[in-house]
């Protein structure tokens, strides 16, 4: 018996004052209905009228006659009404808590196989945005410490608001389930200060999930190597990025513009990385061209184990194991 008050104290309050409400209800419907059989013909009528009572709605339906059962009545409004009235409250204070808890990022997510993305930026914004284009159905967790309430509530984003590096932080955005992560530079600090932020997010995550894919954006040449030694399964170096749009924009006006619509491509899912059929295999590159573009797929070029080679030798030949990378029209 006393396990059972044990357990009992420990569920939560609104479950708890559901099981006594529902005690409650029986209780007194069931005294009803002995006290007065001939107005209340079933058990359930008795329960039926503590109901309608206690919700102050009072159909008029049963009615009791007798001096006792009007005296029971009495006594089960002081007690139902205050119990009913208390659990509404306690209901209705328990969805602001955690809408706000939801709002300022100190709720735990629940869901699994979800993508999480470390620091808010310009950059996550638009990543968000275009991955949402891709797959409106997509559960993203956005980290960031910086923010004081969710961004994007209205996007299917749900925000943790945290240390990225610290334990707390990473499991109440449920790392232990997630599917991929993308950790992003850190926009307040300096380029050398951003990338060790990022590899201490990162030997977090991989500490607590290690078979989690990691995706790392790095902003300086350096720490490359720290990061893939860290355990990431793929760098983001954005110096790169930026520095060969910078150089093709000067040696060569006006190609800007073609170079990002070719980025654009992967937004609108058109290039990608297709398994080489037994049809293609032990074919030769251009071979594979003339048979993929009669499918509507125009090959640029295949990975080799973890090399990319883009647009080969027209006689290279492709293999069991290779990759096509491939324009979709």
């Amino acid at each position: 018996m006393r396990s059972f008050f044990d357990r009992f104290r420990q569920m939560h309050i609104i479950l708890r004052l559901f099981i006594i409400i529902i005690v409650v209800f029986i209780g007194f419907g069931a005294f009803i209905h002995f006290i007065e059989p001939e107005n209340f013909p079933t058990i359930f009528d008795g329960i039926w009228w503590v109901v309608v009572t206690t919700a102050t709605i009072g159909y008029g339906d049963y009615v009791p006659k007798t001096v006792m059962g009007r005296s029971a009545a009495i006594i089960m409004i002081l007690i139902g009404v205050a119990f009913v009235t208390f659990y509404m409250v306690t209901i209705a204070t328990s969805i602001f808590k955690t809408l706000d808890a939801l709002k300022e990022g100190s709720a735990t997510y629940k869901g699994k196989e979800h993508m999480i993305i470390v620091g808010w930026n310009e950059r996550s914004k638009n990543t968000i945005q275009h991955l949402h284009l891709i797959n409106p159905t997509l559960h993203i967790v956005l980290i960031d410490d910086s923010l004081t309430e969710n961004p994007l509530a209205d996007r299917n984003v749900y925000f943790v608001k945290g240390n990225s590096t610290r334990d707390e932080t990473l499991k109440r955005a449920n790392i232990e389930k997630a599917g991929t992560v993308l950790i992003t530079a850190d926009q307040h600090m300096n380029e050398h200060e951003a990338d060790m932020q990022s590899i201490l997010t990162l030997l977090a995550i991989k500490g607590l999930n290690p078979m989690i894919y990691c995706l790392v954006e790095i902003l300086t040449h350096e720490q490359v190597n720290n990061a893939r030694r860290a355990g990431a399964d793929e760098l983001i170096e954005t110096y790169l990025l930026s520095s060969y749009i910078m150089v093709t924009s000067v040696h060569s006006h006006g190609l800007t513009t073609p170079i990002l619509s070719l980025l654009n491509l992967t937004k609108e899912r058109r290039l990608a990385l297709l398994t080489a059929t037994e049809e293609l295999r032990d074919k030769s590159f251009s071979d594979a061209v003339e048979l993929l573009i009669k499918n509507e797929f125009l090959l640029i070029g295949i990975k080799k184990g973890e090399e990319f080679l883009i647009y080969p030798s027209p006689v290279i030949t492709i293999d069991v194991n290779d990759e096509l990378l491939v324009i979709v029209h």
